[in-house]
């Protein structure tokens, strides 16, 4: 998935890809949230604008992604889809949303990888809540159950008025 800007200038027609990838682990070294990728595959279409001189690129991206459970820390594959819509520039520029292209080479990579790191969820578990880790004096509770104990808890600063009557 890479081009060079003469092959683009070359083909008046949009480029389409359509392939299986493979990501390096390393790809992800920087977030503790994902540990790897697998089975992803890319499809979309890409365009030079002449007026422009813009290479725009929309893609759909598949895939899988191996995340550790929130909980225990084991694996877990969690399924992957998303869309990117990516602009390329062959001229320096100020655009935020704009990626400068060097050696006149665009490469999708980094725009993939940069796609994925979006779709990672903060947390993902596949514990059951009644299989929550527990211990001597503690054990782990779900949300909702938190919420419920904290529902009739009563201010400690605030327990003394309780002794107050009105009249």
């Amino acid at each position: 998935m890479k081009w060079t800007r003469e092959e683009l200038e070359r083909n008046d027609s949009p480029v389409s890809f359509d392939e299986d990838v493979e990501i390096d682990d390393s790809a992800f070294a920087e977030n503790k949230l994902i540990n790897a990728v697998r089975n992803v595959h890319i499809g979309g279409t890409g365009w030079l604008d002449d007026e422009t001189g813009l290479f725009e690129c929309d893609i759909h991206l598949t895939g899988e992604m191996l995340l550790p459970d929130a909980i225990t820390g084991a694996q877990i594959a969690v399924p992957l889809e998303t869309d990117s819509h990516e602009v390329y520039s062959f001229e320096e520029t100020d655009e935020e949303d704009v990626r400068v292209v060097t050696d006149e080479v665009i490469d999708l990579l980094p725009a993939v990888i940069d796609a994925i790191m979006l779709e990672v969820p903060i947390s993902v578990t596949e514990v059951e809540e009644d299989a929550y880790p527990s211990g001597d004096g503690w054990r782990v509770i779900s949300e909702a159950e938190y919420q419920e104990s904290r529902k009739n808890r009563i201010d400690p600063r605030l327990a003394k008025l309780k002794e107050f009557k009105s009249e």
